[in-house]
């Protein structure tokens, strides 16, 4: 299956750190001007987790989500 049609695009910095906590692969950072994009793989799995985070349903770990922020923080001014 082609890569881009298999992944997620969104950014919302927490809603990221959500999806990359869950445990899905990051593929990309990508700058826009200033807006940063994440590139997620498996789009199925991305809008399952994206329906609960928006029905405040998600539930997860609240240390691997704060880990999840700082890191994609890192990412994004690390470049």
């Amino acid at each position: 299956m082609n890569m881009q049609l298999n992944s997620y695009r969104v950014k919302d910095l927490y809603l990221a750190a959500y999806l990359y906590c869950e445990g899905l692969e990051l593929g990309e950072v990508e700058k826009v001007g200033k807006v940063c994009w994440f590139n997620f793989v498996n789009k199925n799995k991305c809008e399952q987790l994206i329906n609960l985070y928006w029905k405040n349903q998600a539930v997860s770990k609240i240390k691997s989500y704060t880990d999840a922020i700082r890191t994609l923080k890192d990412l994004i001014y690390s470049s």
